[in-house]
This record gives C-alpha cells, sequence and structure tokens, in this order.
C-alpha cells in the first residue's frame, strides 16, 4: 500500500514542528512567514518522491536545491535536519502510522537529497 498524502503531510508537520524549534536548524524556518502554508507544497514534493504521483500539480515544479542555496545550509545543519527526520519517522513508525519499509523508503530519498546539498556545499 502506497503511503497516502495524508499521512505524508502528518510526517512533515509533526518533523517542522521540531525543526522550527531546533537550536541548530529552527532559525532557517522561523525567519519564513507563515511557514504552516509551505508545508503541503512540501508534502507534495514527497509524495511525488514516495510514490510517484502527486495530487496536485499545480505545486510543480519543485527546485529544491536552488530555492536553499540563499539558506546559506552548512553541513552540519543538513546532517541534524536528517537526524531529526529520522527521529520523526521513527516515530511514526512507533504508532504504527507508517511502516518499517515506509522509513526505508522515505530515508532512501532523503539520502539522495541529502547528498545534493553536500555537493551543493562543496
Amino acid at each position: 500500500m502506497k503511503i497516502s498524502y495524508e499521512t505524508i503531510l502528518k510526517v512533515v508537520t509533526s518533523f517542522y514542528d521540531k525543526a522550527n524549534y531546533d537550536i541548530l536548524i529552527g532559525y532557517h524556518f522561523r525567519i519564513i512567514e507563515d511557514f504552516d502554508t509551505h508545508l503541503p507544497r512540501i508534502a507534495y514534493f514527497w509524495q511525488l518522491q514516495l510514490t510517484g504521483e502527486i495530487d496536485d500539480r499545480s505545486m510543480l515544479p519543485f527546485e529544491i536545491i536552488p530555492k536553499h542555496l540563499a539558506l546559506k545550509i552548512n553541513l552540519g545543519e543538513v546532517h541534524r535536519w536528517v537526524i531529526l527526520f529520522d527521529k520523526t519517522l521513527t516515530e511514526f513508525v512507533e504508532t504504527n502510522s507508517i511502516t518499517s519499509d515506509d522509513k526505508k523508503e522515505w530515508l532512501s530519498k532523503v539520502d539522495i537529497f541529502k547528498n545534493k546539498f553536500i555537493k551543493m556545499l562543496a
């Protein structure tokens, strides 16, 4: 069974609830006015990555790397983002909201983008 958009949105929202207050990376999110309105777009991005489908094509294109260049993200922040995302996915596995396989697949996609960010920083 494919992970639903609604579940993806819950994961994304839970993650950014943590990230927003994180001492290392939270400042990136707190400077964005009305960040909550951005969450559905992030969820659609992950829906496309995880399922190959997207419910709202008006969200395309996703220009993840170019959009994040202005944030001047450093290597430690990339790694912190991954740690918090892994923690969030683990919480959703523990509550049976997603499967271990869902988590593994999602982390494989996270790894792709982590490597792109690391390459961008080099």
